[in-house]
């Protein structure tokens, strides 16, 4: 039996969760907001601090709201359906300016916003014994649904479509997970095998339609099926086609902005991309007139970035298949920008070394995890912060973009 206890809700943790404190000791409530008094139950407790579970809310905020989704507090994706989508920004860049504090930054962060719903153009489900399914909070439980309201509405008309095949067919037992992504008009369906069972998609094709294209992936191998071989848009003029598995960013207005800003605030004409993806920006960069040299571990991303380099004439850009670790030191080129994009673990210290050994101008660092962002910039020498803008590519969900300009200290 958990304790129940009456908790003030003060402050907000890195996830948006709630801050209160029982005893002087801190606990972190799920989906309540600041002033708000709440009745909790009392979870996982260390000598510092405690979980607690949101039974009932005793004292409202006035900037509470009732979730519009069904699988809210169930589904673990998202943290802010509880209110206002402007209270949710304000969260987010209160979180931020307490994070960039620790590095001495107390200025100006600009916010961009767009779509808070139907915004996501990909979707990771787990197959589970009732069909597709996410994953519940902080756990391996499914939580079966039929449709998610941050994914672009083409994608949960999918979803249903594909449940329905699943279901009907009995192929929960060949499938780990099913994978959607879209592009423009483009969507390509990825069927993570448990098996090599043959499955005959042409029923599901059919009913999908023809922008659709199907693949299977066995033991991180990834075959196509049927349909659409490729998802093709266009960014910025450029021609772009993406394999199933590579990197691309999941919010398309907040994405283009975002390059759109990156663009604006590049220095010189020497330009060192790193953790470059599928090669977009690389290219929106190289077809400015720039020199560019992207440098991606991926396989599929470095595919797609080299077809993106030939069918749009890209002369000026070279795409690099290594891992910055390893590529950055080796690098002779004087380059007047970095920008580095790195997932979520931030930039490996070999990086930071090198990039500290390099003669630039301007660092442009893009983060989705403010924690690694701030302990990077603390390993970064010689640099200012002149901008700082956070992107809400994530809305509702506990994460958002950062970017952030450096500028060579002068001597």
């Amino acid at each position: 039996m958990h304790k129940e206890e009456h908790v003030i809700i003060t402050d907000y943790g890195y996830d948006g969760e709630g801050i209160g404190r029982i005893s002087g000791k801190v606990v972190f409530v799920p989906y309540a907001l600041k002033d708000e008094v709440v009745k909790v139950a009392l979870g996982k407790e260390t000598s510092s601090f405690c979980k607690g579970e949101l039974l009932s809310v005793e004292r409202k905020s006035p900037l509470r709201c009732a979730a519009p989704c069904p699988y809210y507090t169930k589904c673990g994706g998202c943290r802010y359906q509880h209110t206002t989508y402007q209270n949710e920004l304000n969260i987010k860049l209160e979180l931020l300016k307490n994070q960039l504090v620790k590095v001495g930054y107390n200025g100006k962060i600009s916010v961009v916003a767009e779509d808070e719903y139907g915004y996501r153009n990909k979707i990771r489900l787990f197959v589970g014994a009732d069909g597709l399914a996410l994953k519940q909070r902080n756990s391996n439980q499914l939580c079966y649904v039929d449709k998610c309201l941050i994914v672009q509405p083409e994608i949960n008309e999918a979803i249903q479509k594909i449940n329905t095949f699943i279901l009907a067919g009995q192929h929960q037992h060949n499938y780990s997970e099913v994978v959607i992504r879209q592009e423009g008009n483009c969507l390509l369906v990825n069927f993570y095998r448990t098996n090599k069972t043959e499955i005959n998609y042409q029923g599901l094709y059919l009913i999908l339609g023809t922008n659709f294209g199907i693949y299977e992936t066995f033991k991180r191998n990834s075959e196509y099926r049927i349909g659409k071989k490729y998802l093709e848009t266009q960014e910025f003029g450029l021609n772009c086609k993406f394999s199933p598995n590579s990197f691309h960013q999941v919010n398309d207005k907040i994405g283009q902005k975002l390059y759109k800003e990156v663009i604006e605030n590049l220095k010189g004409a020497n330009i060192l991309n790193c953790y470059s993806g599928a090669g977009v920006l690389s290219g929106i960069i190289a077809k400015a007139g720039k020199r560019v040299v992207g440098v991606e571990l991926g396989e599929a991303e470095h595919k797609d970035a080299e077809n993106l380099k030939n069918e749009n004439d890209l002369f000026y850009l070279s795409n690099i298949r290594g891992d910055c670790s390893d590529v950055l030191p080796r690098l002779c080129e004087r380059f007047e920008t970095i920008v580095v994009d790195p997932p979520r673990g931030g930039i490996d210290e070999k990086v930071v070394n090198a990039i500290n050994q390099f003669n630039f101008k301007r660092l442009i660092y893009v983060s989705c995890n403010s924690a690694t962002l701030v302990r990077d910039l603390g390993r970064l020498q010689g640099l200012s912060i002149s901008k700082v803008v956070l992107f809400d590519m994530f809305a509702r969900t506990g994460e958002y973009e950062t970017l952030v300009i450096l500028d060579k200290k002068l001597k």
